[in-house]
């Protein structure tokens, strides 16, 4: 169990104690998520010290490197969201060594810079959506569709992955997302592997009912198999995610369209629906997102146009009252 009897316990040995108890109340995908970031980023840096030497200080300046570190690398550093999971993990292990008596109260407050650049949006411009599309309506296939069952659903790729035949009611042409497929990555001081789970989605909102266009549900019913099989491959063996990257990567080549990873297909819908006036409650529950603020702050950007458009009807009554 914990190391309650011992007076001198490294931090990092405590850390990876503190993940083994909690393995049996999380998700097997936040263990694994938890597991790396401890591994890649906690461990190294913090795993020297005691645990009774850890304090506010050494974790501020610990979190600092970390953004700073992600900020110099545009490409591939730390995104937000895993500075904020690695601040969750320390937390909850440090209140937990409070709780077991092995260490004072610390205050677990810390500051770290904030940013307002926002991640770019990259989606497919009118004419490759069309060249895409026209390419695939030309090499029918219930794998090929899947790409456009993404591009005029924006379901994710995890799900489309984990999608049967089962899942899609061809009679009211309506498709049930319940279920997501992932590999996982589990890396800690005992194992080091991967493996293929299929859970249900993350988020209440995210198990949704999404009506398909009559039209695009008839060419799919085409290559309906089992209601067991799954949707891409139409057999009882799934196609996982990054064998499916690479598929759409070959098809972008086919196809001449300009390079996308499969997730610009998803941002792609987005926008598409927030130009064509959808509201954005629709938009949202179509996207499967937790809150309307997410597609709010991911998708909604006034354009001048727009902007100019607003204070030309605020001041309206200003311009008729001009000589």
């Amino acid at each position: 169990m914990l190391f309650k009897a011992k007076n001198k316990v490294l931090y990092k040995d405590w850390i990876w104690d503190w993940l083994s108890y909690k393995k049996d109340y999380i998700k097997e995908s936040t263990y694994a998520n938890y597991s790396n970031i401890i591994s890649n980023h906690i461990a190294p840096d913090l795993g020297k010290y005691y645990l009774k030497e850890i304090n506010n200080k050494i974790i501020q300046e610990f979190l600092l490197n970390k953004y700073k570190s992600g900020r110099l690398d545009k490409l591939g550093g730390l995104s937000n969201k895993t500075i904020r999971d690695i601040v969750a993990i320390i937390k909850s292990s440090l209140k937990f060594a409070m709780k077991e008596d092995l260490i004072q109260n610390l205050n677990l407050d810390f500051i770290y810079p904030k940013t307002n650049v926002k991640d770019k949006i990259y989606t497919l411009s009118k004419q490759n959506q069309d060249k895409l599309t026209s390419y695939i309506m030309k090499n029918k296939s219930s794998k090929n569709l899947g790409i456009l069952l993404t591009l005029y659903s924006g379901i994710r790729i995890g799900e489309l992955c984990a999608l049967q035949w089962k899942d899609i009611d061809f009679k009211s042409n309506i498709l049930h997302i319940n279920k997501t497929l992932q590999r996982v990555y589990i890396k800690d001081n005992k194992i080091n592997k991967s493996k293929i789970i299929i859970t249900n989605p993350k988020t209440h909102n995210a198990e949704r009912e999404i009506p398909l266009n009559k039209e695009f549900a008839k060419e799919l019913n085409k290559f309906k198999t089992n209601p067991d099989d799954y949707v891409l491959s139409c057999s009882e063996g799934w196609v996982e995610p990054r064998t499916y990257r690479r598929f759409f990567e070959r098809v972008l080549t086919k196809s001449k369209v300009e390079k996308i990873n499969f997730h610009g297909l998803r941002h792609t819908f987005a926008t598409n629906c927030i130009k064509l006036g959808v509201d954005y409650k629709t938009v949202s529950e179509l996207l499967g997102h937790a809150t309307v603020n997410i597609t709010l702050n991911l998708y909604v950007h006034p354009q001048m146009s727009q902007k100019k458009k607003c204070i030309d009807l605020i001041c309206k009554k200003f311009s008729e009252n001009c000589p």
